[in-house]
C-alpha cells in the first residue's frame, strides 16, 4: 500500500503517489532551472505543464485513479529530459517510449507526433479556419481560402460553412496546442522554441515598427497626414462657425428690427411698455405718461426721448447694420459710420445720464403730515370698516382718460389733465387714550428738500365717506400733477376705545397691514370678524373654529380658559 496526496497542476486536480510527485516535482524544479534566463521562462511553464496535466489525465479512470510512477516516467520519455534539451541526443529508449505513448492515438503520425485539427490565431484572415485546416493536412492555406473566397459569392453556403467551422473548429490558444497543430512533437525542446521564437519575432516586429516609424519617409507621411487631418478640420469648423454665425446674424437683424419698431413706438406715443411685477401683474404705460408723472417741470420730455433714441436706438440700428454687412458679405468698413454712431451714442449716454440726475435730486429729502380726519361716533358700540372701490361707477372714465399702472398692491391712475390718483392706503388699528374713535393720515412724499418734500405731502388729498356707523375708506388718495410722482404714501391709523368693537369687511383685506391682536391672526384671517378692544389689545370675538388664532381669557370672563399664544410671526 503506497501513500498518495492530492496536487493541482494547470487547473487539474490529481491523486498521485508521493514517490511520484517527488519525482515529478524535482522534474518541473530542473526544467525551470533551464528556461529561468529565457523571456518566456513563465509561459513555457505554463505551456509545459498543461501539456504534461494533460497527459496524466489521460492516464487515470473509473478504475484507476491515482498517479504511478510509471506514469510519470512515461510522461518524461515523451516530453524529453532537461539534458535533451541541453544538447544530449535522444537515447532509443526515449524515442521507444514516445512512439509507445502515442501509438494509443489515432492522430499520431509514424514518429509518434500527435497531430490535431486547430484554429490557427497567428496566420489568419478572419477567424484562423483557413490556415489551421492547411497547417493539419500540410499545403498552402491560399487554396481553402480561394476556394471559401467563391463559395461565398458563387454557391452562397460557404458563408454558413465557415461559420459552422469556427464554432466546432477550437482556437490553438497553447504553444502545446499550436505544435500539435503543425504535427511537432509536444516536448520541453519543441515548447522552449516555440516560445522563444515567439517572443524573437515579436521584438522583430517591434524593431521593424520602430525603424518605419523613425525613417524620413515615414515621418514625412505622417507630418503630411497631420497636416491633412488638421486642415481637414480647421475647414470643418471654418463650415459650420460660417453657418452658425449667418442663422445669428439672421437673428441680429430680425430682433434688431423688432426692438428698434417697439422703441420708437414706446416714444413717440403709438405703444405701451409692459413690466411684470408682483403675482403676475404687469406695469403698462406709454412713456409720455410716464414723464409727464416723473420728470420734473422744468425738464422738457424731448431730452429724454433723444436721449433713449441715442443710448438705446444706436446699439439697435448698429446691431441690424452688422448683421447685414455680414449676411450678405460685405466687408467695406466705414470710418466715418462708425465715429459718428459712437459719438452719438455718447452724447445719448450723457442725456441719460443728466436726466437721471436731475430725477435723482428731486427725491434726496422726505417728509411726513399729519391730519386728523373727524369721526362721526357710532350710537353702538361697534364701528363697521368697509373699502370703496378703486373707480367710482358714476364716473366717465372716457372724459377723464383713466389710465392705470399696476405693480403689485401700488396703482396709479390718471384721473385728469390735473391730477394723478394713488393707491393704496394702509390701515393700522390701535388703542385710543380716549373714549372716542379716531382716525389720523399720515402722509408722505419725498423731495430736493424737506420743506418741497413736506409741501407735497400737506398736498395729498385723502378723504373718507361715513354713513351712521359704517366708514367707507377711499381706495386711493389724489396729488396734484404739479407735484409730480415723488414716493406719496399715506397710513392710516384707526384708534378705537376700550371695549368698543369692530367689524371689517372683506374688502378691507387690501389695505390692513400687520395689525396686532390678541389671537395672533393674519391679515387674511382679520376680515369678516368682528375684533374688541380690550386692555391688553385687539382680540377677536367671533374667531371660534379658526385654525391658528387664540383666545385671550382675561378681557371676557365667558371665554374658556386657553394656553398662552405662541410668539407672533406673520
Amino acid at each position: 500500500m503506497n501513500r498518495t496526496i492530492t496536487m493541482n497542476l494547470s487547473g487539474i486536480v490529481f491523486h498521485i503517489e508521493e514517490d511520484a510527485y517527488d519525482k515529478l516535482n524535482k522534474y518541473l524544479s530542473t526544467i525551470k532551472g533551464y528556461f529561468k534566463n529565457s523571456e518566456g521562462c513563465d509561459e513555457i511553464m505554463s505551456d509545459i505543464e498543461a501539456r504534461i496535466a494533460e497527459m496524466l489525465q489521460g492516464k487515470v479512470s473509473s478504475i484507476k485513479q491515482a498517479i504511478l510512477m510509471a506514469d510519470v516516467e512515461s510522461m518524461i520519455a515523451v516530453m524529453g529530459k532537461p539534458e535533451d534539451f541541453a544538447g544530449e541526443s535522444e537515447s532509443p529508449k526515449n524515442d521507444a517510449n514516445s512512439k509507445q505513448e502515442s501509438s494509443g492515438n489515432k492522430d499520431a503520425d509514424s514518429s509518434g507526433r500527435r497531430r490535431r485539427v486547430f484554429r490557427d490565431p497567428d496566420d489568419k484572415v478572419l477567424a484562423g479556419v483557413c490556415s489551421g485546416i492547411a497547417s493539419y493536412f500540410g499545403f498552402d492555406p491560399i487554396w481553402l481560402r480561394a476556394a471559401f473566397a467563391i463559395s461565398f459569392f458563387v454557391f452562397g453556403s460557404g458563408l454558413l460553412l465557415y461559420i459552422l467551422l469556427i464554432i466546432i473548429i477550437p482556437k490553438a490558444k497553447t504553444t502545446a496546442e499550436k505544435l500539435e497543430m503543425r504535427g511537432e512533437k509536444v516536448d520541453i525542446n519543441n515548447i522552449g522554441k516555440a516560445v522563444n521564437e515567439e517572443f524573437e519575432e515579436f521584438k522583430e516586429r517591434v524593431k521593424d515598427l520602430g525603424n518605419e516609424v523613425n525613417s524620413p519617409e515615414n515621418k514625412k507621411r505622417v507630418k503630411s497626414s497631420i497636416h491633412k487631418a488638421v486642415d481637414f478640420i480647421g475647414e470643418m469648423f471654418e463650415a459650420i462657425f460660417k453657418v452658425i454665425a449667418k442663422v445669428v446674424a439672421f437673428f441680429l437683424i430680425f430682433f434688431g428690427v423688432i426692438f428698434l419698431i417697439a422703441l420708437l413706438a414706446t416714444l413717440f406715443g403709438w405703444g405701451t411698455i409692459s413690466i411684470f411685477g408682483n403675482a403676475g401683474d404687469s406695469v403698462r404705460f406709454s412713456l409720455y405718461q410716464l414723464s409727464s408723472a416723473v420728470l420734473p417741470n422744468d425738464l422738457p420730455v424731448y431730452l429724454v426721448v433723444i436721449g433713449l433714441i441715442l443710448f438705446l436706438g444706436i446699439p439697435l440700428i448698429s446691431m441690424i447694420y452688422g448683421g447685414i454687412k455680414y449676411l450678405f458679405g460685405i466687408k467695406q468698413k466705414n470710418r466715418v459710420v462708425k465715429y459718428t454712431a459712437n459719438i452719438l451714442w455718447l452724447s445719448g449716454l450723457a442725456l441719460v445720464i443728466y436726466v437721471g440726475l436731475q430725477l435723482g435730486v428731486d427725491f434726496s429729502e422726505q417728509a411726513t403730515a399729519k391730519q386728523n380726519i373727524n369721526i362721526i361716533q357710532p350710537k353702538g358700540n361697534t364701528l363697521y370698516l368697509d373699502l370703496k372701490p378703486m373707480v367710482d361707477d358714476d364716473e366717465d372714465e372716457s372724459s377723464h382718460r383713466h389710465r392705470n399702472i399696476h405693480l403689485g398692491d401700488w396703482t396709479m391712475i390718471s384721473k385728469d389733465e390735473n391730477k394723478f390718483r394713488l393707491g393704496y392706503p394702509t390701515l393700522n388699528i390701535v388703542a385710543s387714550a380716549t373714549d372716542s374713535f379716531e382716525l389720523v393720515a399720515i402722509k408722505s412724499a419725498q423731495g430736493y428738500n424737506k420743506k418741497e418734500a413736506g409741501y407735497r405731502a400737506k398736498s395729498i388729498d385723502y378723504t373718507v365717506i361715513q354713513t351712521d356707523s359704517i366708514i367707507e375708506f377711499n381706495s386711493y388718495f389724489d396729488i396734484e400733477s404739479v407735484d409730480k410722482l415723488r414716493a406719496q404714501n399715506v397710513k392710516l391709523v384707526l384708534k378705537v376705545p376700550v371695549n368698543k368693537t369692530l367689524f371689517l369687511s372683506k374688502s378691507m383685506e387690501r389695505i390692513i397691514f400687520d395689525i396686532d391682536n390678541l389671537n395672533d391672526a393674519l391679515d387674511s384671517d382679520m376680515v369678516n370678524r368682528k375684533w374688541i378692544m380690550s386692555k391688553q389689545g385687539l382680540e377677536c370675538i367671533d374667531c371660534g373654529g379658526l385654525e391658528n388664532v387664540h383666545k385671550h381669557k382675561e378681557s371676557d370672563p365667558r371665554l374658556p380658559e386657553l394656553p398662552p399664544a405662541p410668539p407672533r410671526g406673520k
